[in-house]
């Protein structure tokens, strides 16, 4: 699939054309959030949208083109709220902060989980590479800031990746607990605020000793320098 099927196919500039790109990306995140991608198509979109199909293919090209959009728009709407969180933290304690961070990471996925499956599915199947690391860019970005307002706090031999690395757990623990059920574990957030807090706060394990081959090697036995005994008359 080339990246040029996944735009839109005009901008929408007047308020009613606007309108009806709101109210087709709705229909959209609807029918996913509901079907999730086995019941996903432009008819069953316009359907749910209450409009003809033809009206939905002036403005997207296919399906890909749909969930493109919702991509966008989720990313979009994460990065507000993680500016949002960011502010109303700021001069909090490094656990704190933390925890709004993993509650934050817990109600994207569970907000809508069958949507949120959905789009991380896309998101490796479709040719939005460029978009992808942007928006990762982003969130490394943005917690190296964190990061760094807490330093006094954090362990001092952190390594460079620390921002992804946290990024990672995170996002590896949330993933991990939704593919068990639709709701969070009662105890997902302090499991998350926990691997973090160990990553940032401990210090780093000693430097592992490769082993010296010569000292460890195996020694062969060694021959008896005793004549044998005289066998018996």
């Amino acid at each position: 699939m080339k990246k040029s099927d996944l735009k839109p196919r005009k901008a929408p500039r007047q308020q009613r054309s606007q309108a009806m790109v709101v109210l087709i990306l709705q229909a959209a995140a609807r029918v996913l959030a509901r079907d999730s991608l086995a019941g996903f198509n432009t008819n069953r979109v316009a359907e749910v949208a209450g409009i003809s199909v033809g009206s939905l293919y002036q403005y997207f090209p296919n399906k890909s083109a749909l969930v493109t959009a919702l991509i966008h728009e989720a990313h979009r709407d994460f990065t507000a709220a993680l500016d949002r969180l960011f502010h109303q933290v700021d001069g909090q304690p490094l656990e704190p902060t933390l925890r709004a961070v993993a509650r934050l990471a817990i109600e994207q996925q569970y907000a809508n989980p069958v949507l949120a499956a959905a789009l991380d599915h896309e998101e490796k199947r479709l040719p939005i590479q460029d978009h992808l690391q942007a928006f990762g860019a982003m969130l490394l970005s943005r917690v190296g800031t964190l990061l760094q307002r807490h330093a006094d706090a954090l362990a001092p031999s952190l390594p460079a990746s620390a921002a992804a690395d946290c990024l990672t757990l995170t996002k590896a623990l949330v993933e991990a607990d939704a593919e068990q059920g639709r709701k969070p574990a009662a105890d997902l957030e302090d499991r998350i605020v926990r691997a973090l807090l160990g990553y940032l706060t401990l210090p780093a394990p000693p430097a592992r000793l490769t082993p010296n081959r010569t000292t460890t090697a195996r020694r062969k036995p060694q021959r008896s320098l005793r004549a044998p005994s005289a066998q018996r008359r």
